[in-house]
């Protein structure tokens, strides 16, 4: 059913599998694409160490593909949005380089400012301990993911929700709007129904993706299909399904 994995992980950041491990996995899946998007660089302790490793894995992809004939392999970023108004921590110069962007929110980053840090980050970070702030950390983290889109124009958002709390009707019109995909993270255990029902009625796309950290789990998708099913939600509005658009 799905064509590729768009989301993984390697030890590049903090998988625990090599690119060519994480590759042998997707094509045991019967993969077509497989698609790397290691966490960037103000990830804390988490994310690549300098943008310029997106070009080593480049590098290393299209020696793999020499290979690996079977298999498209596309190499990607999952970057952090690190201010209010929808900055990423990856150089426009290295996105331009890159085969796909993804766009995520991530508690434990390095703003791109002070500002960023006392009305962004933080409030991020302590939000969980005090429910008072959730409406002001929905409208800010809406927001910033909002201009982040109207900026990069990535693939997709990822993990939309996830901890970090957005107005996911909100931010599915604007990913409708711009032609950018929700995703579905098989990955983490956090309610997604909310994603499926604001796509349909907003028009958005989707796209199943595992977030795999280990190679095992690369191409791990049936929760995703079985989300996808219950809503009968449009398979050609999933980028990554066989004989979508992406394709």
């Amino acid at each position: 059913m799905f064509s590729g994995d768009f989301h993984t992980h390697t030890r590049y950041s903090d998988g625990r599998g090599s690119l060519r491990e994480n590759v042998e996995a997707a094509l045991k899946k019967g993969l077509l694409f497989y698609g790397v998007a290691d966490h960037g660089p103000a990830n804390i302790g988490t994310g690549v160490r300098q943008e310029k490793v997106y070009l080593t894995i480049k590098e290393e992809a299209r020696n793999l593909e020499k290979e690996f004939s079977d298999i498209k392999i596309l190499v990607g970023a999952e970057a952090n949005v690190i201010s209010l108004e929808g900055d990423i921590d990856i150089s426009r110069e290295i996105v331009s380089a890159l085969d796909f962007l993804i766009i995520g929110l991530h508690p434990y980053i390095l703003p791109r400012t002070l500002k960023d840090g006392f009305l962004f980050v933080l409030p991020n970070l302590f939000g969980r301990f005090f429910s008072g702030i959730k409406k002001y950390l929905i409208r800010v983290n809406t927001r910033a993911l909002i201009r982040s889109i109207e900026k990069y124009r990535p693939l997709a958002i990822s993990h939309p929700n996830l901890r970090l709390p957005v107005n996911i009707e909100e931010l599915a019109r604007t990913c409708a709007k711009y032609g950018v995909a929700l995703e579905i993270n098989t990955g983490h255990n956090y309610p997604k129904d909310e994603i499926v029902l604001a796509a349909l009625k907003t028009g958005a796309k989707l796209m199943v993706n595992s977030d795999a950290h280990y190679p095992q789990t690369v191409g791990e998708l049936k929760s995703g299909k079985e989300l996808l099913l219950r809503y009968n939600f449009p398979l050609d509005r999933v980028l990554n399904i066989k004989g979508s658009e992406l394709n």
